[in-house]
């Protein structure tokens, strides 16, 4: 027989990394009793730090803790510390000369190979970001919009984006469909320039420079930047951890949920992967919709319409990620020692390596973003060694032929054949790699057709059609079941927004 707990005002979360421990101690905080759920040995999902060789670490599959919402760590009481981000180095293939550099987060941050017409297009491109950010804010860090909303906060909506004043408000509606290629064109002279900035539209998702809708992203990936932490992602999940404890959540590692129990009016609980039952009357996953409706419900309980959302979500992924590790610092033929890079000369060169992910191969020029976190993490590898993280663009999930050993290897020497032509002793100072592929990404990290960003940002996988419009505003038509991870607003990475809006719905039902 199985073992049971006692039902009462009890909420399971689904999930144990930064969405679902969000969620949890906003829950737990409030007086609820809250068991979060977590299928792997430890908690942090796609966060957490994982040795890939001995000695050397790899911080998290999302690094990148930029977007983490302030107003979530405030509502925590969580107080990290934040810095700018990481200067992206854009060198030339192969010279010394024609090197930028970037500080994403500060006007006056372009240096090296630009012009004065470029650094004034920056500082405009900046005062853009900042004229645009209450607005588009206010839309991200709040549930997203629907017809069921009252006049005054659709009025209160509607009021904030006027109040950007006519230029700013036509930016916004001319910039919506535009291609991020077309976007930087229009801003930027210099296309070394252009191509290395349009990877903030590209990073995780299934699109090049001219697929249309990428300029908003590239705004919207602006507005969201408040500097990384301190610690990076290791320390966003320790520091979430540890407050989920002290308001009392019961963490549960090495627990896989098998299914969601429902009865005719609503969840009951779940039973794990053990043959566990644990009885709840709300259930909160942070699971992607394809797990959550699909493989944990089904039929005869989902609602048609639920059912046809999840089936027709997109989440393919085009992006694999090579683990390096390092003798030394990565640098380029300038002498640069690299935090952060990205290759690739032209708006075209982009996306002809995204054109591969079309026809099911990976790009044998791939377009690379390199980070390099033991530059601020000494503890990630042996002393005086380093890790790179090499997001590859483009690698398709569905590989023509599958992703077998020697797939692999080609992709992994294609990609370093593309660093080296930017940072010329790379070859020399791997004492390690690995290839995680997008299929790597799905059975090992749960990231349903390897997608980074738990499904593809666009305006149709966006605001409350995020996963779906039945289940776009986190509570769902059954009854109790409620949903919190990338694949709802404000979308994927490391951002904690959803579970915590998603822990707000719960406490407003």
């Amino acid at each position: 027989m199985s073992a049971k707990i006692k039902r009462g005002d009890h909420i399971l979360v689904l999930g144990g990394g930064h969405n679902g421990l969000a969620a949890a101690s906003m829950l737990a905080k409030s007086g609820r009793k809250v068991t979060v759920l977590e299928a792997n040995p430890v908690l942090g999902g796609l966060a957490a730090s994982h040795e890939f060789h001995p000695g050397y670490h790899m911080p998290g599959v999302y690094e990148d803790t930029s977007l983490v919402r302030p107003w979530v760590l405030e509502s925590l009481d969580i107080k990290l510390a934040r810095k700018p981000r990481a200067t992206i180095v854009m060198p030339s293939r192969g010279q010394s000369e024609g090197e930028i550099r970037l500080a994403p987060d500060t006007k006056d941050g372009l240096s090296g190979a630009v012009s004065t017409a470029d650094k004034n297009a920056w500082d405009d491109f900046r005062t853009q970001v900042d004229a645009l950010k209450p607005a588009l804010l206010g839309l991200l860090d709040r549930a997203p919009l629907s017809s069921e909303d009252s006049i005054w906060t659709l009025g209160r909506a509607a009021w904030s984006v006027r109040k950007l004043g006519k230029k700013a408000m036509m930016d916004l509606v001319r910039v919506g469909p535009m291609c991020v290629a077309d976007f930087l064109r229009d801003v930027f002279p210099t296309e070394h320039l252009r191509a290395g900035l349009s990877y903030g539209a590209l990073e995780g998702t299934f699109t090049g420079p001219w697929s249309a809708h990428t300029a908003v992203l590239l705004l919207l990936r602006e507005v969201m930047s408040a500097g990384r932490i301190e610690g990076g992602s290791p320390a966003l999940i320790t520091a979430l951890e540890a407050t989920a404890k002290r308001h009392g959540v019961t963490l549960r590692t090495g627990a896989k949920v098998d299914r969601i129990l429902v009865a005719g009016d609503g969840v009951r609980g779940v039973r794990l992967a053990s043959g566990e039952e644990i009885l709840a009357d709300t259930v909160l996953s942070t699971l992607d919709p394809k797990a959550t409706f699909l493989k944990l419900i089904g039929p005869p309980w989902l609602p048609l319409e639920v059912a046809d959302g999840a089936r027709v979500y997109r989440m393919r992924g085009a992006t694999a990620l090579a683990l390096l590790g390092l003798n030394g610092p990565l640098t380029t033929h300038a002498g640069t020692a690299v935090e952060a890079l990205r290759t690739g000369e032209t708006l075209d060169e982009v996306e002809k390596a995204f054109d591969a992910a079309k026809y099911r191969r990976f790009a044998l020029a791939p377009a690379l973003s390199v980070t390099v976190p033991s530059m601020s993490d000494a503890t990630l590898a042996p002393p005086g060694h380093h890790v790179a993280v090499v997001r590859v663009h483009a690698a398709s999930y569905d590989l023509e032929g599958g992703w077998t050993e020697s797939a692999k290897a080609a992709c992994l020497e294609a990609t370093l054949g593309q660093l080296a032509a930017y940072c010329p002793r790379v070859r020399d100072q791997v004492t390690t790699m690995q290839l995680i592929t997008p299929v790597d990404l799905e059975t090992r990290f749960g990231l349903h057709g390897g997608h980074l960003l738990h499904g593809e940002l666009a305006p149709d996988q966006l605001l409350s059609f995020r996963p779906s419009l039945a289940t776009g505003r986190y509570a769902t038509p059954i009854a109790g079941l409620f949903i919190g991870g990338g694949a709802s607003h404000p979308g994927g990475g490391l951002t904690a927004g959803p579970g915590a809006l998603a822990a707000k719905a719960v406490l407003s039902a």
